[in-house]
C-alpha cells in the first residue's frame, strides 16, 4: 500500500513537482524516511496522482506526479448528520465514518444533545476536521470530508436540500419507522426519484444519547424529504448506529465491494 498525501495543488498535470507541507514532509522524511524514486499517491483536489520522491532534504520533500490514479472514492454522496454526543464519542464517529465513505458531516447542536460547545466550537471543529483528515489518509481516500456545525434544525435541512440531497434518512425507533434497506429501496423505485443520476444523495441523521425531542420528529414527519427508519430490535449506541447505517447505505449503492 503506497503512502498517501493531501495537497491543496490546483491544476496537476504530468510532471509537475509539488513541495509537500511542512508536518507533511516532517512525517515523510523523519517516520517514513523516504528516499528518492520511491513511490506514494499525491491527493489534489482534482484527483489522486501516482508520484514519486523527487527530492528529499533536511528543509523539504518534493514529488513529481507520475500519471492520474484510480479513485477509491464512493460512487454515492452519503452525508453524515450526527447529533452532537458526549466524551470522546464524535471523534470516534467522525473517524469510522469517514473511513467507511461518508463524503461529509454536519455535528448538529440537538435539543438532547447533552454536551453544549458554545464557545468551543472553532476549537472542536480544528479537532474533528484533524480526525477526518488522517482517518482519510489512513483508509486511502481520494477526498477529506469537511466537518461543520448547526445549531438550527430547519436550517441544516435547507442547507441540505440546496445541496442537492435527495433523501433524509433518519434514525429513529419510532413503531412508524421503516426498516432502512427498505426505506433505501422504495425511494429508488419512487416515481418522484431522479433518473439516470449517477451519484445518489442522501442524508443520514443520528440523534445523540438522549434521541430525537418530540419537536424535532414532528420536524422530521412534516418534511417532504425525510423518513423514519430503523436499524431493528437492537439498540445501538450513537457512535455505532451512524457506522452502521452507513454501511448499510453505500452496499446499497454497491459500494462496499460488490
Amino acid at each position: 500500500m503506497l503512502p498517501r498525501v493531501f495537497v491543496h495543488h490546483t491544476g496537476a498535470q504530468r510532471h509537475h513537482e509539488i513541495q509537500l507541507g511542512e508536518a507533511d514532509a516532517h512525517h515523510f522524511a523523519r517516520v517514513l524516511r523516504v528516499k528518492p524514486a520511491e513511490q506514494l499517491v499525491v491527493v489534489t483536489p482534482g484527483g489522486p496522482w501516482l508520484a514519486e520522491i523527487a527530492e528529499v532534504s533536511k528543509d523539504a520533500v518534493i514529488a513529481r506526479l507520475l500519471e492520474q490514479y484510480p479513485s477509491s472514492e464512493p460512487t454515492a454522496h452519503i452525508v453524515m448528520v450526527q447529533g452532537v454526543a458526549k466524551g470522546d464519542k464524535m471523534e470516534t464517529i467522525v473517524q469510522k465514518c469517514t473511513e467507511v465513505g461518508a463524503h461529509s458531516f454536519v455535528l448538529y447542536q440537538a435539543e438532547r444533545s447533552v454536551v453544549k460547545l458554545d464557545g468551543k466550537v472553532e476549537n472542536k471543529l480544528a479537532r474533528w476536521q484533524k480526525v477526518a483528515r488522517e482517518a482519510a489518509m489512513q483508509s486511502q481516500r481520494d477526498a477529506i470530508p469537511a466537518v461543520r456545525y448547526e445549531t438550527r434544525l430547519s436550517q441544516l435541512c435547507e442547507g441540505l436540500f440546496a445541496d442537492g440531497i435527495e433523501q433524509f434518512i433518519v434514525l429513529d425507533e419510532a413503531e412508524r419507522a421503516v426498516g432502512l434497506v427498505h426505506a433505501l429501496a422504495h425511494f429508488d423505485a419512487s416515481p418522484g426519484a431522479p433518473e439516470g443520476t449517477s451519484r445518489p444523495k442522501r442524508a443520514i441523521f443520528i440523534g445523540p444519547e438522549g434521541g430525537w425531542s418530540d419537536a424535532e420528529r414532528a420536524y422530521f414527519e412534516a418534511c417532504e424529504q425525510a423518513v423514519l427508519v430503523t436499524l431493528g430490535p437492537r439498540i445501538l449506541r450513537t457512535e455505532t448506529a451512524g457506522v452502521a447505517a452507513l454501511a448499510i447505505a453505500l452496499a446499497h449503492f454497491g459500494d462496499m465491494g460488490g
